[in-house]
């Protein structure tokens, strides 16, 4: 039983920060694309629970900021998110752009 998706992921392993109503926490993005995330997180969310991420992109001083997203899944240490609202937009755009350029350039690249 396959899943469709709306949008391609792609493998990536950027540093996340999360809030939801009365948790904070720390995780690793598995999985990006335009409509969502996967999050690996010692924090466990349950399916439904609403969030703020802070997404720690290669080569930037300023994570890209996803206003709220919204848990669709969560499996042990790890959930997947659908973003609702983000000011960033055209920011998650080139990085999805350059993911599918040059999947390998991007996640090279380090911070300075």
């Amino acid at each position: 039983m396959g899943e469709i998706r709306k949008h391609p992921r792609f493998s990536v392993n950027f540093g996340s920060s999360f809030s939801a109503e009365q948790i904070v926490g720390q995780g690793t993005i598995a999985n990006l694309s335009v409509g969502g995330c996967s999050i690996e997180s010692k924090v466990i969310l349950t399916a439904k629970s609403s969030l703020a991420i802070h997404v720690q992109l290669p080569d930037s001083r300023r994570p890209l900021q996803i206003d709220r997203a919204v848990v669709r899944w969560a499996r042990g240490n790890t959930f997947g998110v659908e973003f609702q609202q983000m000011s960033q937009t055209d920011q998650l755009h080139q990085l999805i752009h350059d993911l599918e350029q040059s999947p390998m350039a991007v996640m090279q690249h380090t911070r300075v």
